[in-house]
């Protein structure tokens, strides 16, 4: 297998270069996808990337090879497009079957909603709009991830990027955070998201008990807004 040093030789990049890139890639990554966040990598960068990510895809290395040096990158250079896409393309066309290298996949994917915006954000961004979008992927996505969670954050995280998960998946991780009262924040985004985005999958009786629950600001224009989408 081509080391990452390798990888990087055959680019001609020096570490001032990818450390240049990694800068890059980290500002552009915070906010990913978000509303009015208009921070895109350079032409010449995302093309690099580009690059990259197919040098690793389109060879003869082992799916598990492939996937541990994408994260490899991912860890540099935190694109949305260039290193986490692949493995959703990957598990949605079956090109990623074993559940080892499943498994491997839901573990990053936490620690990294455990971490730096920077990491967190395009991770959030791909399980909402990729594998929770995806009736196909986004069963067996949830419960891969709630297998495997990386302390409080990784949850709260995961659950502000579960609006189009199916309620009855939600509500596990609904039930099991409410005690914690610093939870609930993240819970009403949830319950928020899930109901005012396109895609969003919302049960409206148990929601608005679920809501009921909830210490949080009952004045504020969002509550309002959530309570008039759960009639």
């Amino acid at each position: 297998m081509q080391t990452l040093n390798e990888l990087f030789s055959a680019f001609k990049l020096n570490k001032a270069r990818i450390k240049q890139l990694g800068e890059e890639a980290r500002l552009a990554a915070i906010d990913c996808g978000r509303h009015g966040a208009d921070k895109k990598l350079s032409a010449a960068t995302w093309s690099l990337l580009d690059d990259l990510s197919d040098k690793v895809w389109d060879t003869e290395k082992t799916t598990t090879q492939k996937i541990t040096q994408t994260f490899e990158l991912y860890e540099l250079f935190p694109s949305y497009y260039h290193f986490l896409k692949p493995l959703y393309y990957g598990i949605r066309d079956k090109e990623i079957t074993a559940p080892e290298e499943k498994e491997t996949i839901w573990k990053r994917l936490m620690h990294y909603l455990a971490g730096e915006n920077y990491h967190a954000d395009p991770v959030g961004y791909i399980l909402w709009v990729d594998f929770f979008e995806d009736e196909s992927t986004v069963r067996e996505s949830w419960q891969g991830l709630l297998n495997h969670p990386c302390g409080k954050q990784s949850l709260t995280r995961l659950l502000e990027s579960s609006g189009p998960v199916p309620y009855d998946l939600k509500e596990q991780l609904y039930n099991s955070l409410i005690g914690d009262k610093t939870t609930h924040p993240h819970i009403f985004n949830s319950l928020l998201f899930s109901s005012i985005d396109l895609y969003g999958k919302t049960d409206k009786e148990k929601a608005n008990r679920l809501l009921a629950r909830l210490k949080v600001d009952t004045t504020s224009e969002n509550y309002i807004l959530l309570k008039e989408k759960l009639k």
